[in-house]
């Protein structure tokens, strides 16, 4: 697993503003609560927490949930038990989680499938404690959004951040899902605002990629154009 996020005193990012984290975090608490609302109460496990701050805003801004909450990192899981109440912090490894002796309704894993060498085998292990109802909600970086697919036209290296293991595409997720037993019920991509957009950007966001998008429709693709994924799937 690639840690280097961790020797930051923000493990994970995910406390900026940028319209990225802004957007992934507004959609989390978005497909949390659409579950939480027909159920009396659910059960969260927060696969990658990191020092808690998206696991806090669930606790804060969804009613009826009980949130267990496990990282890799010791660092980040002090920082978590030190300033958050109510949620149960542990130390753990996804690949090998043993579980609490209950399911999940949601397991959530927010910015870490990108993070690990076999997503395939953390789903394997996780699904063991999802319920048989319950849902994974999987927020992940697109391989092919659409300045990688435009650097990959003109032969170019696509681009992935040295702290990411590798970045997937849909079809690689489907993939992934497969082999797991997992079915994947929906994919979002969420829309940024984009309010401070350069002309280069308006070229490529609001031209190139649409007709892009069109083009990969056509070919019956699963390749879709956007920086975030959210993959929602179950047994």
């Amino acid at each position: 697993m690639k840690t280097e996020e961790y020797q930051k005193d923000n493990p994970f990012g995910l406390e900026t503003d940028s319209d990225f984290h802004r957007t992934r975090r507004n959609t989390t608490i978005s497909l949390v609560h659409s579950i939480s609302v027909k159920k009396e109460r659910i059960k969260i496990l927060d696969v990658g927490c990191g020092k808690g701050y998206i696991t806090s805003l669930i606790k804060e801004k969804v009613t009826k949930v009980d949130i267990d909450a496990i990282d890799i990192s010791e660092k980040a899981i002090e920082i978590a038990k030190n300033s958050l109440v109510e949620i149960n912090f542990s130390v753990a490894d996804a690949m090998i989680f043993k579980g609490y002796g209950y399911g999940y309704d949601i397991i959530l894993l927010n910015n870490i499938y990108e993070h690990v060498e076999n997503p395939t085998g953390m789903l394997i292990n996780l699904k063991n404690y999802l319920n048989d109802d319950g849902v994974f909600i999987i927020s992940t970086p697109n391989r092919y959004y659409i300045k990688n697919v435009l650097r990959k036209f003109f032969g170019l290296k696509i681009v992935i951040p040295n702290y990411h293991i590798t970045e997937y595409s849909i079809g690689q997720i489907f993939d992934h899902h497969l082999h797991s037993g997992l079915k994947i019920r929906n994919i979002i991509l969420p829309e940024f605002k984009r309010e401070k957009l350069k002309l280069l950007d308006i070229i490529v966001f609001k031209i190139i990629q649409p007709i892009a998008d069109l083009y990969f429709r056509l070919l019956n693709s699963r390749t879709r154009l956007g920086s975030l994924l959210f993959v929602i799937s179950s047994k």
